[in-house]
């Protein structure tokens, strides 16, 4: 079920796209952390601006408090930028899973090897994975040495246990864009539906404290499996 070349290449034809993406993401990791002894020291003026917030926009965004380091990660990392970074990373790499080499014009030397078509989904299954699990092992790694350059308290599992949601949100629309594709046999198809899912269903996450009904949905949305559980923000304080 496994083959060692065609995993190899499969990792190796996007190398550059990989590397570009794990820099992107430690890039935005450093960013965001230098700023913030910024934000820490001025505290008092940071909360009395989140204080004028409409209670509309501080639900849906779900933050009470910015300047603390739970806060201000969950803000600015957990709660949009870096999630989507992954939802992409595995929207895309699901969707030319099971159609680029169809794409490619490759499909038919690929398939006249002596390797079964479950062998064939299975490794290029597993090399998108084992992309998705570098960039990861990249922004936590980033995210904890940065963490602790910095003084702050909140302890490493809860970084762990952060990385995984995410990494486990990048997962599931790997899954689902790799079988859209299956479906339809064009990359861009799959794409752009597993993007548009990921979007519809990150929006009834955002409006489900505003919406009864979404807030009824919200047990079976993997947005609040993911992000909304891993409570850095509000009482459910990270570091507490």
């Amino acid at each position: 079920m496994f083959h060692n070349a065609l995993f190899i290449k499969s990792i190796r034809d996007h190398l550059r796209g990989v590397f570009g993406w794990m820099f992107g993401v430690v890039a935005l990791v450093v960013l965001q952390l230098s700023v913030y002894p910024t934000v820490r020291s001025s505290s008092e003026g940071w909360s009395a601006l989140i204080d004028e917030f409409p209670d509309v926009i501080k639900e849906i965004i779900r933050i009470t408090d910015y300047t603390s380091e739970a806060g201000y990660i969950s803000a600015e990392l957990l709660s949009f930028v870096v999630p989507f970074i992954f939802i992409s990373l595995g929207c895309m790499w699901g969707a030319r899973l099971t159609t680029e080499e169809e794409e490619l014009g490759t499909a038919d030397i690929l398939l006249s090897l002596p390797i079964s078509r479950s062998s064939i989904v299975m490794t290029r299954f597993m090399a998108a994975t084992t992309v998705l699990f570098s960039i990861s092992l990249a922004f936590l790694i980033t995210l904890i040495v940065g963490a602790r350059l910095l003084d702050m308290s909140i302890p490493i599992t809860r970084f762990l246990a952060g990385t995984l949601s995410l990494l486990s949100l990048g997962f599931l629309m790997e899954t689902i864009a790799a079988a859209l594709g299956a479906l339809t046999g064009k990359r861009n198809v799959a794409l752009g539906i597993s993007m548009s899912i990921a979007i519809a269903l990150f929006v009834l996450y955002s409006l489900a404290p505003l919406v009864d009904f979404f807030d009824t949905i919200n047990p079976v949305n993997p947005f609040q499996w993911t992000i909304g559980s891993i409570y850095f923000y509000g009482k459910r304080d990270i570091a507490g």
